[in-house]
Formats: C-alpha cells, sequence, structure tokens
C-alpha cells in the first residue's frame, strides 16, 4: 500500500488533507495513516494542503508524537481466530497490536492551510487563534479527553 502511496505522489501536484484539528503551533491532528503519506509528500517533494475551518482550531500544543492519541481494540486489524493461529504455531505471545485512532501531523510536513479566509502558512496559525478567538477560551481543562 505504501508502494501505491508513493506512486500516486509521484504524479500528483499536491496532496489536500482534512484534519480533525489544527493545532497552535500549526501541526494537525488526523485519521490514522496521515502522518507516514505527509511524510511521502515531503520526500517527493509534494506540497500538502490542509483544508479546514477555523472551528478545527484548537489553542493546544503537542507534547509528543503521541499527545492526543487513542488506542482503538487491536480486534478491528486482527481477529481473534488469527492470534490463535499464531499462538498456536509459535507456543507464545509474539504480537503486540496497536491500533491508533490518530496522527499527530507536525507543521514541517505542511506547506498551506486553506480556511474559509484564505490561505495561510502553518506559522501563522497561533495569529488566526488570537485573532478569531478570546484569550479566555484558550485554557482548556481535560483538553486530553478532547480527542
Amino acid at each position: 500500500a505504501l508502494l501505491v502511496l508513493c506512486l500516486l505522489l509521484f504524479r500528483s501536484p499536491f496532496v489536500s488533507l482534512l484534519p480533525i484539528a489544527v493545532l497552535a503551533n500549526g501541526g494537525l491532528v488526523a485519521p490514522a495513516g496521515i502522518h507516514t503519506m505527509a511524510q511521502a509528500a515531503k520526500f517527493h517533494s509534494v506540497p500538502v494542503v490542509v483544508c479546514a475551518g477555523l472551528y478545527k482550531l484548537a489553542p493546544l500544543y503537542p507534547r509528543h508524537q503521541d499527545s492526543f492519541n487513542e488506542l482503538s481494540s487491536p480486534s478491528e486489524l486482527l481477529n481473534f481466530e488469527e492470534v490463535d493461529r499464531i499462538l498456536q504455531s509459535n507456543g507464545e505471545a509474539c504480537a503486540d497490536v496497536q491500533n491508533p485512532c490518530f496522527d499527530y501531523v507536525p507543521p514541517e510536513l505542511v506547506s498551506l492551510f486553506v480556511t474559509h479566509l484564505g490561505a495561510h502558512n502553518p506559522s501563522y496559525i497561533y495569529r488566526l487563534l488570537a485573532e478569531y478567538y478570546y484569550p479566555e477560551d484558550h485554557c482548556i481543562s481535560g483538553a486530553s479527553s478532547l480527542f
């Protein structure tokens, strides 16, 4: 699947993304797999354009790659019959399956943000937050439960 993605990126003029949230530093919270696609786009020098409304801006800063991530059930990726077959062939647990819901995409991988107000660089997102939201709105309690 990654090979097909790289071949498509080679012919594509740009990559368009729809994030779940846009963070204050210009990074994104996006569905799982988007970080890999953004890295492949950067490798092939294909610009990444993010389309998001201002309601998706979040006044949060990521602490690390998994800051805003949740893990789903591994049964979505690997059913119980397959796990039984692996255990019977090896006799011990040999697989650790993690199924992340979201990816954090750093602002270095994003070329341009397009909102209903126009196009902006990732470094300008903090300014949009300051212009369109009250400073009191920047303090969110229970922020880790938002995503």
